[in-house]
Protein backbone atom coordinates (compact mmCIF):
# COMPACT_ATOMS: atom_id res chain seq x y z
CA UNK A 1 0.00 0.00 0.00
CA UNK A 2 1.12 3.56 -1.18
CA UNK A 3 1.56 6.26 1.20
CA UNK A 4 -0.56 9.46 0.51
CA UNK A 5 2.00 11.79 -0.02
CA UNK A 6 1.68 15.82 0.37
CA UNK A 7 1.61 16.31 -2.93
CA UNK A 8 -1.34 13.55 -3.52
CA UNK A 9 -3.19 15.68 -1.29
CA UNK A 10 -2.28 19.34 -2.26
CA UNK A 11 -3.41 18.03 -5.91
CA UNK A 12 -6.27 16.38 -4.53
CA UNK A 13 -7.46 19.16 -2.93
CA UNK A 14 -6.47 22.05 -5.77
CA UNK A 15 -9.28 19.51 -7.89
CA UNK A 16 -11.87 19.93 -5.68
CA UNK A 17 -12.02 23.47 -5.17
CA UNK A 18 -11.47 23.76 -8.88
CA UNK A 19 -14.64 21.60 -9.13
CA UNK A 20 -16.38 23.46 -7.03
CA UNK A 21 -16.06 27.06 -8.71
CA UNK A 22 -16.72 25.46 -12.13
CA UNK A 23 -19.71 24.54 -10.75
CA UNK A 24 -19.10 20.92 -11.34
CA UNK A 25 -20.76 19.70 -8.40
CA UNK A 26 -23.93 19.05 -7.15
CA UNK A 27 -25.66 22.28 -5.58
CA UNK A 28 -28.23 21.53 -3.18
CA UNK A 29 -29.70 25.17 -3.95
CA UNK A 30 -29.86 24.84 -7.72
CA UNK A 31 -30.69 20.94 -8.33
CA UNK A 32 -34.47 20.73 -8.93
CA UNK A 33 -36.58 20.63 -5.72
CA UNK A 34 -40.27 18.28 -5.45
CA UNK A 35 -41.31 18.97 -2.46
CA UNK A 36 -44.27 16.48 -3.75
CA UNK A 37 -41.79 13.94 -4.35
CA UNK A 38 -42.63 14.14 -8.00
CA UNK A 39 -46.11 12.72 -8.15
CA UNK A 40 -48.33 13.20 -10.51
CA UNK A 41 -51.75 15.13 -9.78
CA UNK A 42 -54.77 13.20 -8.76
CA UNK A 43 -57.68 15.25 -9.07
CA UNK A 44 -57.71 14.56 -12.57
CA UNK A 45 -57.78 11.60 -15.41
CA UNK A 46 -54.95 12.18 -18.13
CA UNK A 47 -56.07 12.25 -21.90
CA UNK A 48 -54.01 10.20 -24.19
CA UNK A 49 -52.31 12.16 -27.06
CA UNK A 50 -53.31 11.38 -30.24
CA UNK A 51 -50.81 10.03 -33.33
CA UNK A 52 -50.21 13.39 -35.28
CA UNK A 53 -47.26 15.29 -35.35
CA UNK A 54 -48.63 18.09 -33.24
CA UNK A 55 -49.80 15.41 -31.13
CA UNK A 56 -46.69 13.91 -30.78
CA UNK A 57 -44.64 17.22 -30.47
CA UNK A 58 -47.04 17.90 -27.36
CA UNK A 59 -46.60 14.81 -25.69
CA UNK A 60 -42.69 15.59 -26.03
CA UNK A 61 -42.41 19.18 -24.39
CA UNK A 62 -45.18 17.68 -21.75
CA UNK A 63 -42.28 15.09 -21.05
CA UNK A 64 -39.46 17.56 -21.67
CA UNK A 65 -41.21 19.59 -18.93
CA UNK A 66 -41.76 17.02 -16.33
CA UNK A 67 -38.37 15.74 -16.77
CA UNK A 68 -36.39 14.74 -13.58
CA UNK A 69 -33.66 17.35 -14.37
CA UNK A 70 -34.02 20.70 -16.20
CA UNK A 71 -34.82 20.89 -19.48
CA UNK A 72 -31.72 20.50 -21.75
CA UNK A 73 -31.37 23.21 -24.36
CA UNK A 74 -29.30 21.00 -26.64
CA UNK A 75 -32.33 18.55 -27.16
CA UNK A 76 -34.68 21.55 -28.40
CA UNK A 77 -32.47 22.54 -31.36
CA UNK A 78 -32.97 19.88 -33.97
CA UNK A 79 -36.93 20.21 -32.61
CA UNK A 80 -37.59 24.42 -33.14
CA UNK A 81 -38.08 25.82 -36.52
CA UNK A 82 -35.42 28.06 -37.52
CA UNK A 83 -38.22 31.27 -37.85
CA UNK A 84 -39.11 30.48 -34.52
CA UNK A 85 -35.33 30.46 -32.91
CA UNK A 86 -35.03 34.19 -34.78
CA UNK A 87 -37.86 35.48 -33.04
CA UNK A 88 -37.00 33.48 -29.70
CA UNK A 89 -33.47 32.03 -28.60
CA UNK A 90 -33.79 28.36 -27.52
CA UNK A 91 -31.58 29.45 -24.91
CA UNK A 92 -34.64 31.85 -23.87
CA UNK A 93 -37.47 29.76 -24.61
CA UNK A 94 -35.62 26.54 -22.23
CA UNK A 95 -35.09 29.00 -19.63
CA UNK A 96 -38.31 30.31 -19.76
CA UNK A 97 -39.53 26.60 -19.45
CA UNK A 98 -37.25 25.75 -16.64
CA UNK A 99 -37.79 29.03 -14.38
CA UNK A 100 -41.86 29.46 -14.83
CA UNK A 101 -43.32 26.24 -15.78
CA UNK A 102 -41.30 23.25 -13.93
CA UNK A 103 -41.65 25.11 -10.51
CA UNK A 104 -45.57 23.35 -10.62
CA UNK A 105 -44.28 20.04 -12.07
CA UNK A 106 -45.24 17.61 -12.69
CA UNK A 107 -48.04 18.11 -14.81
CA UNK A 108 -51.16 15.70 -15.92
CA UNK A 109 -52.47 16.17 -19.63
CA UNK A 110 -56.19 16.94 -18.74
CA UNK A 111 -56.66 18.31 -21.87
CA UNK A 112 -55.81 17.96 -25.30
CA UNK A 113 -58.03 19.96 -28.49
CA UNK A 114 -56.63 20.11 -32.03
CA UNK A 115 -59.04 23.08 -33.67
CA UNK A 116 -56.43 23.28 -36.85
CA UNK A 117 -54.05 21.75 -38.52
CA UNK A 118 -50.83 21.08 -36.55
CA UNK A 119 -51.86 23.40 -33.50
CA UNK A 120 -52.83 22.20 -30.54
CA UNK A 121 -53.82 23.02 -27.46
CA UNK A 122 -52.95 20.90 -24.29
CA UNK A 123 -54.30 21.84 -20.82
CA UNK A 124 -51.51 21.29 -18.20
CA UNK A 125 -52.71 20.47 -14.78
CA UNK A 126 -50.62 20.82 -11.59
CA UNK A 127 -51.33 19.31 -7.99
CA UNK A 128 -54.15 21.74 -6.57
CA UNK A 129 -51.74 24.06 -5.36
CA UNK A 130 -51.01 26.14 -8.41
CA UNK A 131 -53.36 27.01 -11.20
CA UNK A 132 -53.47 24.86 -14.56
CA UNK A 133 -51.90 25.91 -17.93
CA UNK A 134 -53.00 25.85 -21.42
CA UNK A 135 -49.96 25.02 -23.71
CA UNK A 136 -50.49 26.23 -27.36
CA UNK A 137 -48.22 24.62 -29.70
CA UNK A 138 -47.87 25.23 -33.52
CA UNK A 139 -45.49 23.07 -35.46
CA UNK A 140 -44.73 23.50 -39.16
CA UNK A 141 -44.51 21.59 -42.34
CA UNK A 142 -41.26 19.66 -41.36
CA UNK A 143 -42.89 19.10 -37.70
CA UNK A 144 -40.93 21.46 -35.71
CA UNK A 145 -41.91 23.42 -33.37
CA UNK A 146 -42.81 27.04 -34.77
CA UNK A 147 -45.00 28.64 -31.93
CA UNK A 148 -45.65 27.91 -28.38
CA UNK A 149 -46.77 29.77 -25.59
CA UNK A 150 -49.28 29.39 -22.66
CA UNK A 151 -51.58 30.91 -20.58
CA UNK A 152 -52.22 30.01 -17.17
CA UNK A 153 -56.37 29.04 -16.88
CA UNK A 154 -58.24 31.10 -14.01
CA UNK A 155 -61.88 30.22 -13.43
CA UNK A 156 -63.83 30.66 -16.67
CA UNK A 157 -65.92 33.79 -15.01
CA UNK A 158 -62.83 35.77 -15.41
CA UNK A 159 -62.68 36.03 -19.19
CA UNK A 160 -64.43 39.22 -19.64
CA UNK A 161 -63.61 42.20 -18.33
CA UNK A 162 -64.87 43.05 -14.70
CA UNK A 163 -67.05 46.18 -16.55
CA UNK A 164 -68.98 43.44 -18.18
CA UNK A 165 -68.61 44.75 -21.47
CA UNK A 166 -68.21 41.57 -23.18
CA UNK A 167 -64.87 42.20 -24.76
CA UNK A 168 -61.76 39.59 -24.23
CA UNK A 169 -59.85 40.20 -21.24
CA UNK A 170 -56.34 41.23 -22.74
CA UNK A 171 -54.32 38.22 -21.12
CA UNK A 172 -51.55 38.84 -18.94
CA UNK A 173 -51.11 35.42 -18.69
CA UNK A 174 -49.86 34.65 -21.75
CA UNK A 175 -46.76 33.99 -22.38
CA UNK A 176 -45.75 34.09 -26.05
CA UNK A 177 -42.84 32.36 -26.39
CA UNK A 178 -42.80 32.22 -29.98
CA UNK A 179 -45.04 32.53 -32.64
Amino acid sequence: MQRTTPRTILLTAITVVTLSITGCVADPEVTDNQPDGGSAPTHVEEVTFPDTEVGQTSRWVLDQINGSNAINKQDWYPRVSPEMSEDIPVDSLVGTLNSELRPSMPYVASDYDEPEENYAITRLTPDLTAEPVDLHLKTDATGRISALWYEHVEDEDTTTRPDNSGKEEDSENDNVLGQ
